[in-house]
């Protein structure tokens, strides 16, 4: 199976966290640090949490005569999307039904406008959010993670809309990436995020590339700490309702956003 680079989440140098990693995978070989930026909402390729293509490896002998660990194989399907366009217009300011208005902007947070540009995967519009073709958006969330998930385990969304986050009075780049997808129903909804689910809660090796801490779930919503390669932190906070999943990623050295901050993001997403 081919993975595109993650382009969900985190832009600018996580990419630009790299959700960058915006939103949106350690454990497999596709793995990136957080969210990176989107690609663009294309309905002919299909569309801040976030992967670089890896394939599996065979040990190889090094000077020494030490063998390089392997990486775990990458699950196999026939069931791939082919690499993003280049962007060559602005990205649409809306996603089907999805608006700004669906996405919140948590508390100590900002909405930030971004130019975009081939590395983002997107043409800024002049607004802090941006359509994507929901195919990779869906795809990028969903393979943020370490359990062996493809596109034949879950549905694609309908519509999707990212939306980039700035942390107020921060010294340095401390961005964050939100996204709404819409689904066919609230059952392809719910087993969507149930897979994303899954994928967390696989990351449980502290030394592991990719270590998720969960500090709030419940089938419909989460809320997880997430450390890239012992150096890169973020803080995810996710929930489903109806037909619609929303996903909030956010840069956070060493995880100071505690849970009722978390919590209030949650409630927002909920509201």
């Amino acid at each position: 199976m081919t993975r595109h680079k993650r382009r969900l989440c985190l832009p600018v140098s996580l990419a630009g966290l790299a959700i960058g990693a915006v939103l949106l995978t350690g454990c497999s070989p596709s793995s990136q640090p957080a969210p990176s930026p989107s690609t663009p909402a294309s309905p002919s390729a299909g569309t801040s949490a976030t992967p670089t293509p890896t394939s599996a490896t065979s040990p190889a002998s090094t000077g020494s005569g030490s063998p390089q660990p392997s990486l775990p194989p990458e699950p196999t399907t026939t069931n791939t999307l082919p690499p993003p366009p280049e962007p060559t217009a602005p990205a649409p300011k809306s996603a089907g039904p999805l608006t700004a208005k669906d996405l919140p902007v948590p508390a100590g947070w900002q909405q930030v406008v971004r130019a975009g540009g081939a590395e983002e995967g997107y043409r800024g519009n002049g607004t802090w959010v941006h359509g994507r073709d929901p195919r990779y958006a869906a795809q990028d969330t969903i393979t943020v993670g370490c359990a062996g998930i493809t596109r034949d385990d879950y549905p694609d969304p309908i519509a999707a809309l990212e939306g980039s986050y700035g942390k107020r009075g921060a010294t340095g780049s401390r961005p964050g990436v939100g996204l709404i997808m819409q689904f066919r129903s609230s059952a392809d909804a719910q087993h969507y995020f149930s897979q994303y689910l899954t994928q967390i809660k696989a990351c449980t090796d502290p030394d592991a590339q990719t270590y998720a801490k969960i500090t709030t779930t419940t089938e419909h919503s989460v809320i997880d700490q997430r450390t890239y390669d012992g150096s890169t932190d973020w803080t995810e906070i996710a929930a489903v309702q109806g037909n619609r999943a929303t996903f909030i990623i956010l840069t956070d050295p060493g995880h100071k956003i505690n849970n009722k901050e978390a919590e209030a993001v949650l409630a927002k997403i909920k509201s």
